[in-house]
């Protein structure tokens, strides 16, 4: 497979197969730590969905080499926001060097191209480890979540959350991504809900709250919901 540094669709016309989503990246960081409101996400995948050839694949990152490690420019429970939005969307989900252990070390000029273990037990993030291991875990067993179907839901505050579903003729899942550092009563625009239920990925916070449409998510909170295709009527 090749792979293209720069995301520019001409590229992926014939020469590459995929490219980094550098814009995504670039938008993720306007809404995280410059307040830009959350549906600028929604804005810059549909961007890039209307730009590049149809089929196009992106490598959905969060963390890389050429800026300060995520854990270091979100916060832990922002980094893993981040993350969750990666590996539920469209695309090829990019783990980088020891972020499924929080390692904050950087890898940039000089130290590009030096050898840089990777810490592997940090005492204060333990539940970092169970959290990707359930959702690669997810991602693996899932066709609908390695497809190119993304439906993008409506919800009551896009300042803040957005919501999607991925879904084929087997699986529905519901995701929902509080991308502030503040809590949220939150509702989703989604007609039918019935049969949804929350998938349990070891680690994770939850906060609970009552039946969709209506939730509670605490800052950076995320939550996945899943059903069988064949229960919607």
């Amino acid at each position: 497979m090749m792979l293209a540094e720069a995301s520019k669709p001409e590229l992926l016309v014939k020469a590459f197969d995929i490219d980094y989503s550098w814009p995504l990246l670039a938008t993720m960081n306007g809404v995280m730590l410059r307040s830009a409101p959350a549906s600028d996400v929604r804005k810059s995948w549909e961007d890039s969905r209307r730009q590049f050839p149809k089929n196009t694949l992106h490598m959905r990152m969060s963390d890389d080499h050429d800026e300060a490690r995520a854990v270091a420019r979100y916060g832990i429970n922002g980094a893993l926001a981040a993350s969750a939005l990666m590996f539920t969307l469209d695309g090829v989900p990019l783990l980088y060097n020891g972020m499924e252990v929080g390692d904050a070390t950087e890898s940039g000029d000089p130290a590009l191209f030096d050898k840089l273990n990777i810490f592997w037990n940090p005492k204060e993030r333990p539940q970092l480890r169970s959290i990707y291991h359930d959702l690669i875990q997810l991602r693996k067993q899932s066709p609908a979540l390695r497809s190119d179907n993304v439906e993008w839901l409506r919800n009551s505050d896009e300042t803040k959350l957005v919501t999607f579903l991925r879904a084929d003729n087997k699986d529905e899942f519901l995701v929902l991504i509080n991308l502030s550092n503040r809590p949220l009563l939150g509702k989703v625009d989604l007609k039918n809900l019935s049969g949804f239920e929350a998938v349990k990925i070891s680690g994770a916070e939850n906060s609970g709250g009552g039946p969709l449409p209506v939730f509670h998510l605490n800052g950076f909170e995320w939550r996945i919901y899943h059903r069988a295709a064949a229960t919607v009527k």
